[in-house]
């Protein structure tokens, strides 16, 4: 299903491809302005998560079967580094104290938000990757200045 008639499919999966830099672009800057001091590795994590999930569909082809077996395996992925996100020390005191802190909850969804942007400008329709970018972009702005 061709989002654009009469273009040829490597044009396509470039379009695709630069759709997800854009949505990870436009996700990671909101998350890289959400703190104290601008953080720029926020704005290229979420760049490298939506173009990779968007890179791993496309890679694996018109099977949905493949496909399938591919957006598990990124759901599973970027749970792991959604985890990290949430349990790193931010503190940054240097108390010997082990017991991770929990923050970066929406930090976190975001970077899981990201790689479904990716999976569903590959797989499905670009206009609703769009769409609910836009919706995200809106709660994301609504909801202040938070640290995580």
């Amino acid at each position: 299903m061709s989002w654009i008639p009469a273009i040829s499919p490597d044009l396509e999966v470039l379009m695709r491809l630069g759709l997800a830099v854009l949505c990870g672009m436009a996700v990671g800057f909101n998350r890289a302005q959400h703190f104290r001091h601008p953080q720029p590795s926020r704005l290229r994590m979420h760049v490298l998560v939506g173009l990779s999930a968007c890179l791993m569909v496309l890679a694996a082809g018109p099977d949905l079967e493949a496909r399938s077996r591919v957006i598990q395996g990124v759901a599973t992925g970027v749970g792991f580094l959604g985890a990290g996100e949430i349990l790193v020390d931010r503190r940054g005191n240097g108390h010997d104290d082990p017991t991770p802190q929990v923050h970066g909850l929406t930090s976190a969804a975001s970077i899981w938000f990201t790689a479904a942007l990716g999976v569903t400008v590959a797989a499905a329709s670009p206009l609703m990757a769009l769409v609910a970018l836009l919706l995200a972009l809106l709660v994301l702005s609504r909801s202040g200045q938070a640290h995580g």
